[in-house]
This record gives structure tokens, C-alpha cells and sequence, in this order.
């Protein structure tokens, strides 16, 4: 009986609002980045709700009292993207999938998986790593772009998202190899964009002193994306039936998740303790630490610890930590 009251009031209420796309286009790729607007009328004067897909960037401004303008921007991956509109007596759920057709780009030799309107490298730094390869990094400034995805498909590489438009990537390649040549497709000309970075050794290592190597963005994991998931619905059913018990459940999932991406806390070095760039065998070194030196904790895994120190970042092995 509840379910049919809210699916009677559904269909009673959510009918009265008015909902218009303005730059809608009736075709986006698979992994595309959209950038969406949504104008939503009100038939009175309302306070609105509105909760965005998972891992979407949103911004709501209500221009009047019956007008709001959101800019929504999410990934076109294979997963529903809802959007629910809720207020009093009001429920609405937008299937965000249904209102356009996603099309497949034909994948090409080089392809670094990434779409965009534009996508640009700066401070580009290489160096000698081994007999066998250079380490090279770089920054990457990307517009509407999906920049979780990029990869040259290197022996050993790390990217690091800082935010939605920028990352850092360190990589090794062959120290024979002159250049690197990739190609990202551009989704504003609807084709293939070349980019290729000169490899120029230089004497001195790669070091996090150029930020590049900042504190990752670790919220969207896996367990944290499930996490976020039961949390939205949670709200959502709160919302809906405006108990206040209900609130209880999101609250202490939004604890843990605060808690379990809170820095690990701190420990101290060993003496002569050597950081690395990366956690992987025979990495750059940077810097050597003294006795008793205090790291904050950021990450752990099964061979190494990411640390923060002196506001640089770096990777120790797990028996140097005490």
C-alpha cells in the first residue's frame, strides 16, 4: 500500500514540472564526459532537491522562485544514470541514458582511451632510470575529459587524478625510444588528435618537489562507491517518507567513509630511509631521510607506504616504518 501512495503521488506531482534540456545532443560516446544543462519550472513556488548520479560534478542555482538551472557533468559509461528531483509531494526520477544514443569511437593503434573537447601536456620531465629504461612524467590538462582512463599502455606506469581536469603520469619507457606518440579523440571535431612529447634526458631525478606526485583523490573506490551508493539511496528513502529515524543509517555510513579516508596518522623513519617515486622495484629515489624523521601516513599497501614529507610526496618500504 505505501509503494502504491508514493507511485500515486509520483504520477500526481511530478507531472506539473517542466524540464528542458538546453545544449542536449541526441548523440554522445561511450566514455564521453557530458556536459549537461537542465532548466527545471516549477508550477509554484518550491525547494527542490536534487540528487545527481554517482561521481557527477553538479552546480544548482535557483535564477527564481520557480526557475532552477543545473549544470550536470558525469561520465557516459555503461552504468544507469539517474537523477531524482524530490520535494514535498514530489518525486521525480530522470533515466539520463534514455534521453540521448551513445555511439562506440573506432579504436585506433596508440589510442590513450582518453575523449575530450581538448587535452594538453605540460612540464614534461624525463630521466635516466635503469640500464633498460627512462622514467618520464608529465601533467596533463584535459577539457571535459575523461582522464581516469589515460594510459600508454606502458611496462610500469602511475597516473594520479588531482581533479576533473587535471592529472599527474609517470611512466617507464625504453631507453632507446625518442618520443612518445599517442592520440586522444577530440569530441568537439569528432576526430583523432595526435600528441607526441620528446624524450630529452636530463642529468637530475625526477623528484615530487614538482607536484608530481600530490595527494591522490582516493574517494572513488570500490568499496567507497558502494558505499556512496547505499548512501544516496538511503536519502532518497529518507526524503521520501520524512522519517527522521531514517537518517540514522547515512549518518554512520558517512562517518565511516569520512574515517576510512582520513590520513592513516603518523610514524617516523628509520635512519638513511630511502623515498621512492613509485612503489615498484628500483625506483627513482628523491630523498634520504635522517633519524627519527615524522611522515604523515596517506596509504598503505602490501610492500610500501605512500607518506607525506616536508609537503612532498613519496612512497617508503613498510619495514622502514616505525
Amino acid at each position: 500500500m505505501r509503494y502504491l501512495i508514493i507511485l500515486i503521488a509520483t504520477l500526481l506531482f511530478s507531472a506539473d514540472l517542466i524540464i528542458q534540456y538546453p545544449n542536449l545532443k541526441k548523440e554522445y560516446y561511450e566514455n564521453q564526459i557530458i556536459d549537461l544543462n537542465i532548466k527545471v519550472i516549477t508550477p509554484k513556488e518550491m525547494n527542490l532537491t536534487v540528487v545527481p548520479p554517482l561521481g557527477s560534478e553538479i552546480n544548482i542555482t535557483k535564477t527564481s522562485p520557480f526557475v532552477y538551472q543545473i549544470n550536470l557533468k558525469y561520465k557516459n559509461d555503461n552504468e544507469i544514470k539517474k537523477m531524482f528531483i524530490l520535494s514535498k509531494n514530489l518525486y521525480k526520477e530522470i533515466v539520463l541514458n534514455n534521453l540521448y544514443n551513445t555511439s562506440k569511437i573506432e579504436k585506433i593503434k596508440d589510442f590513450c582511451n582518453v575523449l575530450a573537447k581538448d587535452l594538453k601536456i605540460n612540464n614534461t620531465i624525463s630521466s635516466k632510470y635503469d640500464k633498460k629504461y627512462n622514467i618520464i612524467s608529465f601533467t596533463l590538462i584535459g577539457k571535459d575529459a575523461n582522464l581516469k582512463d589515460f594510459t600508454l599502455h606502458l611496462k610500469d606506469e602511475n597516473l594520479t587524478v588531482i581533479s576533473p581536469e587535471k592529472a599527474t603520469y609517470l611512466g617507464l619507457v625504453d631507453n632507446k625510444q625518442q618520443k612518445i606518440k599517442f592520440y586522444y579523440f577530440n569530441t568537439d571535431n569528432d576526430n583523432y588528435q595526435k600528441i607526441e612529447i620528446p624524450i630529452n634526458i636530463k642529468e637530475e631525478t625526477i623528484s615530487t618537489q614538482t607536484d608530481l606526485n600530490p595527494e591522490e583523490n582516493t574517494l572513488f573506490t570500490p568499496i567507497n562507491i558502494f558505499v556512496l551508493s547505499i548512501i544516496a539511496i538511503l536519502t532518497i528513502i529518507f526524503l521520501v517518507y520524512q522519517k527522521v529515524w531514517l537518517l540514522i543509517p547515512p549518518l554512520l555510513l558517512t562517518g565511516f567513509l569520512v574515517y576510512n579516508n582520513l590520513p592513516k596518522g603518523e610514524a617516523y623513519l628509520s635512519r638513511g630511509t630511502k623515498i621512492y617515486i613509485l612503489p615498484t622495484k628500483n625506483s627513482t629515489v628523491f630523498y634520504q631521510a635522517p633519524i627519527g624523521t615524522k611522515v604523515k601516513i596517506l596509504k598503505k599497501s602490501k610492500h610500501y607506504t605512500k607518506i607525506k614529507i616536508k609537503n612532498k610526496i613519496g612512497w617508503v618500504k613498510n619495514e622502514d616504518i616505525r
